[in-house]
């Protein structure tokens, strides 16, 4: 599926193939790379502004009924988690 990802703070978005079965915690790292995060040192959140939905690290881009097209944003330091 194809996704808009975010980098929280600056705004740069890039478009990136994704695997949607694959739990998050594996695909956040190749977003990291496009963005030029550095996933070694930060903990990275991810957040679909498409559909209001956090990503915990287990989740599935299909479980949680991810749509191509959307954008997410992938931020570090976890700070692009929801507040409720």
């Amino acid at each position: 599926m194809e996704l808009f990802v975010c980098r929280g703070f600056s705004g740069q978005i890039v478009r990136m193939n994704c695997e949607d079965s694959l739990p998050v915690q594996h695909i956040i790292y190749a977003m990291a790379d496009q963005l030029g995060i550095n996933w070694q040192r930060e903990r990275l959140g991810l957040y679909n502004l498409t559909q209001d939905v956090e990503y915990s690290p287990e989740d599935t881009l299909a479980g949680k009924a991810t749509q191509s097209g959307d954008l997410v944003m992938l931020a570090d330091g976890g700070s692009c988690h929801k507040k409720d």
